[in-house]
């Protein structure tokens, strides 16, 4: 198994800086002529299976394909997508800059992913009833982007606001009434979260480099993710820390050295008070 240091981990990125940053993809089995290897993705995806079968790696959790689900991918997270035979799917994806486009996308998108921060893996079963309403959407998707129009993000935003609301209905999440601004400072805590994990793990810290005092920090993480924040950078680091135990070949001694615990000892029980397993124990499992 490679060392995410030495071989990292692919990270797939939208390449041109003039790109809308959306894209819409119809996977076939033709996509699956070659095992995918495990990668990470530097945008958000929603993969939407309609027929077929095969198994989705997401993070720890390998997933088997049925029709007539949706899988969601947050940036970071890794994953590996296999089909078989007679596979009809599709991969919406979209990058941050994109969705902040609008403040109704924004806030919406928001409430909609920020409760799979976790690394667990999200999925959401479509009733034969639905799957003709998504199977619509997803047709003036391919309509839109085929259009190739130099205005077409104003639609492609109006349908994933569209599809948002869908997802949020069918998971039954409340509507959010936060202002456009609190959504906007949780997207700015969440990057700096993303940037400094392993190296900042106080919400003082945090609040230093967003210009909020703990409290607020505290209130806007359980507004947007029902947790305290403190929770929220616990959470991240974890996440990496499983990811380094199971993708990479480094000792407990290393990554506690990597993420920035005094010391290997501390790491282990951080790890085993979140988990209930020492991290050799998870490495193994």
């Amino acid at each position: 198994m490679a060392d995410l240091n030495e071989t990292p981990t692919p990270i797939h990125r939208f390449v041109s800086a003039s790109d809308i940053h959306f894209k819409f993809i119809t996977l076939t089995q033709n996509n699956f002529r070659e095992i995918d290897v495990a990668h990470r993705h530097g945008y958000w995806s929603v993969f939407v299976f309609l027929k077929g079968s095969g198994t989705h790696l997401i993070d720890f959790t390998e997933l088997k394909i049925k029709s007539g689900t949706l899988h969601f991918v947050l940036p970071g997270q890794i994953h590996a997508l296999n089909g078989g035979k007679k596979f009809l799917g599709y991969a919406i994806m979209f990058t941050e800059e994109f969705f902040m486009l609008r403040n109704e996308t924004r806030t919406l998108l928001m409430k909609l992913f920020s409760f799979m921060d976790s690394g667990k893996p999200v999925t959401l079963d479509i009733s034969p009833d639905v799957q003709p309403y998504f199977t619509h959407l997803f047709s003036l998707f391919q309509l839109e982007v085929q259009s190739n129009h130099a205005a077409n993000s104003t639609a492609l935003l109006d349908l994933l606001s569209v599809f948002t609301g869908k997802c949020m209905q069918l998971l039954q999440l409340p509507q959010s009434s936060s202002p456009a601004a609190d959504s906007l400072q949780y997207i700015r805590f969440r990057n700096e979260v993303e940037k400094n994990y392993r190296t900042i793990h106080t919400v003082a810290e945090y609040g230093q480099l967003l210009h909020l005092t703990p409290k607020s920090l505290n209130q806007l993480t359980q507004t947007f993710a029902g947790i305290a924040a403190l929770d929220f950078i616990h959470q991240r680091l974890l996440v990496e820390a499983k990811r380094l135990l199971r993708y990479s070949d480094k000792a407990v001694k290393e990554i506690a050295f990597d993420l920035h615990f005094t010391d290997a000892a501390h790491f282990t029980k951080f790890f085993k008070q979140k988990t209930g397993l020492t991290p050799l124990e998870f490495k193994n499992v």
